[in-house]
């Protein structure tokens, strides 16, 4: 029964998985990223209101506590300015008088409307750390835009968002360069499948000889996705000016939907929308004033949408940037040749000649008289000529000196070491030539086999 299964491939040698092994190849995927990072600002955002609002709870108190002065401090100029038409003064000392009671009024709302975020009412107060308005300020936090509308007040919140921005801030950037990674294959390959190949159509169209039907022209399907012989996928590169026009119609749809929800002007709401894309965030405009004003239980929509946009829209912003920025280094380098300031072709050139002259074979000069060595040096011995025998056929060594004479014996195994030879006393004496072969049978003197 066990070799069946063997046989039809029931028992494999594949181990199964672990469920930690399971886990961490989901959390790396794209999903279990985005799930990581909606848990960790989520779990951020609430962590926040329960840090953060019992502060604000004082707060309100102290408001109620001040706008009950206000209301007191109203009543008592009033009534001091009644008690002062019963006086007769000066119409100038009276002017004096009471606009120095206004002023102290005035200042004391100042005061309460600054510190203590008096509004006018008693009971009238606005949430500063709602789930909407946590959440928002935790993707600030994340992607350090940072708009400065809602920020931690207590010692214990700051420190908390220290140590959140730690792990937060590398959290959503891995997140954003995986999805930019997927935008841009994405990306290139869409433009690969429209717009190049189009042009791969056409220029098929265009190689056809003339009078040939266009049924005979290449077909696309016959290439291979990435390998084209025409505008490769594997080395496309989108024109900077499709990156350009993706971005432009990317902010002006962020720009109507937050004009048609804050009520701001168009160019106000694209200013926005690039700002805060960009993460610059000035903070002078924040998402979320008036779409929490409404009342009507959509703010909590609306918000999450404005976080969806925002995200995405620094994915999509790093993913055109990358997309780009080949293009414009090699743009850059050509402009730097243009006007003088690059030496790069001169270089080129110059290492051009230097290759070119390593391989041109080198000339020997005329009248070189390289065997000739100088006066007072030694000159190297000749080379050994080996000759065989007619007779016998052995082996006979010959070594010229250099005068042209004999070499001493040597026995038939180990031939006899060069010895020093006299300098050369005339440089117009040249060497001897090697001896050559002789026909005769008479023993050459200082061979293997004959006589000394």
């Amino acid at each position: 029964m066990s070799n069946e299964y063997a046989e039809t491939g029931f028992y494999t040698n594949r181990r199964e998985k672990s469920t930690g092994s399971i886990c961490c190849s989901f959390l790396c995927s794209h999903v279990g990223l985005f799930l990581v990072v909606a848990v960790y600002a989520v779990a951020g955002a609430y962590i926040f209101m329960e840090i953060e609002k019992p502060n604000e709870m004082k707060m309100y108190e102290r408001k109620q506590q001040r706008a009950v002065q206000v209301k007191e401090t109203k009543q008592y100029v009033a009534g001091l300015l009644w008690s002062y038409q019963h006086i007769n003064w000066h119409d100038s000392y009276y002017s004096e008088r009471v606009t120095l009671a206004l002023d102290g009024l005035e200042r004391h709302i100042l005061i309460s409307v600054s510190n203590y975020k008096y509004d006018g009412t008693e009971e009238g107060w606005v949430d500063s750390w709602t789930v909407p308005k946590s959440l928002l300020l935790t993707m600030t936090i994340m992607s350090t835009i940072g708009y400065g509308h809602i920020y931690p007040v207590t010692d214990e919140g700051k420190i908390f968002c220290i140590f959140y921005a730690l792990v937060g801030c590398p959290l959503l950037l891995i997140f954003l360069g995986n999805l930019g990674n997927s935008i841009a294959e994405t990306f290139i390959f869409v433009y690969s499948r429209i717009c190049c190949r189009w042009c791969r159509s056409r220029r098929n169209e265009e190689e056809l000889p003339p009078h040939t039907s266009k049924k005979q022209r290449k077909l696309l399907v016959d290439d291979e996705v990435g390998k084209e012989e025409y505008m490769p996928t594997e080395f496309l590169h989108v024109p900077i000016v499709i990156n350009l026009v993706l971005l432009m119609v990317y902010i002006i749809l962020g720009a109507v939907l937050f004009s048609f929800w804050e009520g701001w002007n168009l160019t106000s709401a694209s200013y926005f929308t690039f700002i805060t894309l960009s993460t610059i965030g000035y903070g002078d405009m924040v998402p979320g004033n008036a779409i929490l004003a409404d009342g009507d239980g959509n703010g909590g929509i609306q918000m999450s949408i404005c976080i969806i946009y925002i995200v995405l829209g620094m994915a999509l912003l790093s993913t055109c940037i990358n997309l780009m920025q080949e293009q414009l280094l090699e743009k850059c380098h050509w402009l730097a040749k243009e006007i003088g300031l690059s030496k790069t072709e001169n270089y080129d050139k110059d290492k051009n000649k230097t290759e070119n002259s390593k391989n041109k074979p080198t000339k020997k000069k005329k009248n070189q008289s390289s065997t000739i060595p100088e006066e007072g040096e030694q000159s190297l011995p000749p080379p050994a000529t080996t000759l065989r025998s007619p007779s016998d056929g052995s082996l006979r060594s010959r070594r010229t000196s250099q005068d042209g004479g004999p070499s001493p014996p040597a026995d038939s195994t180990t031939l006899a070491p060069s010895q020093t030879l006299a300098p050369i006393q005339s440089e117009s004496r040249s060497p001897s030539p090697l001896p050559t072969r002789s026909n005769s049978s008479t023993p050459i003197p200082g061979s293997l086999d004959g006589p000394d």
